[in-house]
């Protein structure tokens, strides 16, 4: 993402990419498969990849959840006049979630454990911004509903 170069980096010690977030999945991910590989073994005894790895399927996720809302903002800006209140995610978007949901995803399984702590509540986040994409680490179950509170002032 393009936000790198200004990014404050004041009491920083470490900086990870988000490659180095998605081999750590795809590692860990790896692992599992290695674990159950002879009951999936073929005749010649190979190991055959059956399932797209968790990177993979975090931006398949993602991908759906995009064309979900760019479906839905047309179908609002063509049924109405007036002007659509759901808007088509940015090319850019998808950067920026996978950004996200590959971090909460990977130090959660580094960690055991995450808080994700949210300033909106989340009936009110825009499903079309970047944090509007938190739903796709719930559905995949990579992070738990109570792992989210809400720091919102009243």
């Amino acid at each position: 993402p393009k936000h790198i170069a200004n990014a404050d980096r004041e009491g920083i010690f470490m900086e990870l990419r988000l490659s180095q977030l998605m081999e750590y999945l795809s590692q860990e991910d790896e692992k599992v498969r290695d674990q159950y590989a002879s009951e999936s073994k073929n005749e010649v005894g190979a190991h055959v990849k059956t399932t797209p790895s968790l990177p993979e399927t975090i931006e398949e996720s993602i991908d759906h959840r995009m064309e979900t809302l760019t479906m839905e903002a047309h179908r609002q800006s063509t049924s109405s006049n007036r002007r659509s209140t759901v808007k088509a995610p940015r090319l850019s978007t998808k950067q920026y979630a996978m950004l996200q949901e590959v971090t909460k995803s990977a130090f959660r399984k580094l960690c055991g454990e995450i808080t994700v702590i949210h300033t909106i509540e989340r009936v009110r986040i825009p499903p079309w911004s970047v944090t509007g994409f938190y739903p796709v680490g719930l559905d995949l179950g990579l992070i738990k509903e109570d792992e989210y509170i809400c720091y919102c002032g009243d």
